[in-house]
């Protein structure tokens, strides 16, 4: 007690308690800060890298069963028509055996009746089969459902695709019912660490699977991270969610619209910096209860360890160190050099992880500088160029001959314009001068305070797309030859179908024992101009493929065309029980066509007609009447008539609602009325028949034939 009668002792014990207090509170300030900052960063980064690649995995997860689904419902098209379900009963059987994140699979009717069911259940009749089949009639396209209640209790998504006939209309469908148990389990072994969770969320903000099963169901509509995922956005963030403060990582996925949530709580995430907190509390209130202490020992012992301690913090946040060096005091100072170290070493640990990461990315991934010098250059960089990375770290890359002219570097110039690119396609060399097409994404990459560090450059390697890409191409060439030789080949067949039938009542004539040699002369003579029509038409093919005009027009009256054609066709018309009724208004109905043409536009309408009214008779109505400088001509039929979905595409070429047609017949009428000037359109009620209304122009003498048209 008498040394505190000393001024100089209690100068010494005030000097050295403000030391002592001030020294502390900057060792502990400053390595809060350090460490909060450094480990805020990286778990925010390391937890948007481990959500992307369990976005990646459940993605993939989710369209190996989309795939499973469409070859299912394309087996089932391709056999329910035979009595052949063993067939994709044992390949369905096959497929559930080999994913364990299958219930079952339903497939089912357009009338919602069970087609198979892997492995069998008794509660089919149940499932929401009609909800499914309404949105398929008009989606025709795969969906995923949201989250359902299964008869036996159990909940499920199920995963649906239209199976579809040779029309593309929707006959039935595939549901593939996942176990989100079976998910969550994937989900709980993928989460981080004890506190960590992942989710997924279908698209009305609903839990449909979870590292924690008890939140299957539960809904986040109301959290602003439905309202990000809803938008198709993408990011972190530190908010109140699942009963604690957790760091979140929020991704969209690729399909039905459904959501990835992965994160850990808060108190896990920064545990390291809350350890390191404590540890240095503990070590501040020792260190004053021993602060007389301390002064007896002599200022210098007690300084020089933080002052190193606090030098060694300092540079350990200026990356100049990657550890820290024990201290030998014997007290807490020493403890938490060792803390210390040892947090170092697992941020090291950590650093070396994403390291890992970035190697694992099958894509060549760069990094620049500000001064454009090359910092990361991954393993797949390495495989596409055959550069070492030891050859290029800290070099410029406009000095690398990736490009042929400096001026294509699309990361030098996000870095030194801040434009961004974004699958851009472009091209690469190698070492050896080898050219490699590719998909370059280009931007820039930022620290906390927004200051630019740098440019990242993603490059994709699309040389064998680009290859598949050439070959599908000529694959289509040779597609449109074929429909060419289709085209060709109907063409042909309805002068074949005149012969026929004038073969056919040459046949009768001759078979009658007195036959009428007028009639028989006359159906020769039409043989021999149906003929001479195939010659034509031959030749107007022949030469449509050099794209010449091979038109032969005339003065023709369109009335006689249409009789000789109903006199070719009288034995079919006959047999039918058809009957013929004429409306003619005007005597001649004159036009300037190609006679041969317009009697194949007849031809192909009538010969329709008499297709849809079948066997069972009906009426064929032809009608002519003038339209002022049109002639207007009607062909009606008294048949099943067309389907309004069906109407409006029946001139498209190829197109065609009967089973064994072509769908050329109507859009080659179509194609020969509109070059001759004159418009096609048809009328139908489903039940009552259909109508095709033509209007040609009148013959002009004075324009007609001075002018060609």
């Amino acid at each position: 007690m008498n040394l505190l009668k000393s001024k100089m002792v209690r100068r010494f014990l005030l000097q050295t308690s403000v030391v002592v207090l001030i020294t502390f509170a900057l060792i502990y300030l400053l390595t809060m800060q350090v460490l909060d900052n450094s480990i805020q960063r990286e778990v925010y980064y390391r937890d948007e890298l481990i959500a992307k690649s369990l976005s990646k995995r459940m993605n993939d997860i989710f369209e190996k069963i989309l795939h499973d689904t469409r070859v299912i419902s394309q087996f089932i098209g391709l056999y329910s028509h035979i009595d052949e379900s063993g067939l994709y009963h044992s390949e369905i059987e096959r497929i559930v055996a080999y994913n364990p994140l299958y219930m079952f699979v339903h497939a089912f009717d357009a009338d919602g009746r069970t087609i198979e069911s892997v492995p069998e259940i008794k509660y089919a009749d149940e499932l929401p089969t009609a909800s499914f089949l309404e949105r398929l009639e008009w989606s025709r396209t795969y969906f995923f459902s949201p989250l359902i209640d299964l008869p036996n209790g159990k909940k499920s998504i199920a995963i649906v695709h239209p199976i579809l006939d040779d029309r593309g209309e929707t006959v039935g469908g595939v549901s593939a019912y996942v176990n989100v148990e079976t998910l969550s389990n994937y989900l709980y072994d993928l989460k981080i660490d004890k506190q960590g969770f992942n989710a997924i969320l279908d698209e009305s903000g609903t839990i449909v699977a979870h590292s924690d099963k008890a939140y299957i169901g539960t809904s986040l509509a109301d959290h602003k991270l439905y309202d990000f995922l809803y938008k198709r956005r993408y990011g972190i963030i530190q908010d109140e969610l699942f009963g604690g403060e957790q760091i979140v990582a929020y991704r969209p996925m690729k399909f039905g619209q459904m959501g990835l949530l992965g994160g850990e709580a808060v108190t896990q995430a920064m545990a390291p910096a809350q350890d390191v907190r404590n540890l240095l509390r503990t070590a501040f209130a020792v260190a004053m209860f021993l602060l007389g202490c301390l002064v007896i020992y002599g200022s210098t012992r007690v300084l020089r360890p933080i002052l190193q301690l606090t030098r060694q913090a300092r540079e350990y946040k200026e990356n100049a160190r990657t550890q820290f060096d024990l201290l030998t005091t014997r007290d807490e100072l020493q403890d938490l050099s060792v803390v210390m170290d040892q947090m170092a070493r697992e941020l090291t640990e950590k650093e070396r992880r994403l390291f890992y990461i970035l190697e694992s990315i099958p894509y060549m991934v760069i990094t620049i500088n500000n001064e454009g010098e090359i910092t990361t250059f991954n393993k797949a960089a390495e495989k596409i160029t055959h550069y070492r990375r030891e050859e290029l770290i800290g070099k410029p890359i406009i000095e690398i001959p990736f490009k042929d002219n400096k001026s294509d570097f699309l990361s030098w110039k996000t870095l030194k314009e801040g434009t961004e690119f974004h699958d851009v396609e472009s091209y690469i060399t190698d070492k050896y001068g080898n050219r490699y097409d590719v998909v370059i994404h280009s931007s820039l990459f930022r620290g906390e305070d927004n200051k630019v560090l740098g440019a990242i450059l993603v490059v994709r390697d699309v040389s064998e797309i680009k290859k598949m890409e050439d070959y599908l191409r000529q694959t289509e060439k040779l597609a449109a030859m074929g429909q060419i030789t289709a085209s060709i080949a109907h063409e042909i067949k309805n002068p074949l179908s005149i012969i026929h039938a004038a073969a056919e009542a040459m046949e009768i004539e001759l078979n009658e024992g007195a036959p009428d040699h007028r009639a028989v002369r006359e159906l020769n003579r039409h043989i021999l101009a149906t003929l001479e029509r195939m010659n034509q038409l031959l030749t107007n093919f022949l030469l449509l493929s050099k794209k010449q005009t091979a038109e032969n027009r005339s003065r023709e009256d369109l009335i006689p065309i249409i009789e000789e054609l109903l006199y070719l066709l009288r034995h079919r018309i006959r047999e039918q029980r058809i009957a013929v009724e004429r409306f003619y208004g005007p005597v001649s109905a004159e036009a300037w066509v190609s006679r041969n043409e317009m009697a194949q536009v007849f031809l192909n309408i009538i010969l329709n007609a008499l297709q849809s009214m079948g066997d069972s008779g009906g009426v064929l109505r032809i009608a002519v009447r003038d339209s002022g400088d049109m002639w207007t001509v009607e062909i009606s039929d008294t048949g099943k008539g067309i389907h309004p979905h069906h109407l409006s595409r029946i001139f498209n070429p190829f197109y065609s609602t009967k089973p064994t047609g072509t769908g050329l017949g109507l859009s080659v009428a179509h194609e020969i009325v509109v070059r001759h000037g004159g418009t096609i359109r048809a009328e139908s009620e489903e039940g009552k028949g259909a109508t095709l209304i033509l209007q040609i122009p009148k013959y002009n003498p004075q324009g007609s034939e001075g002018t060609g048209q």
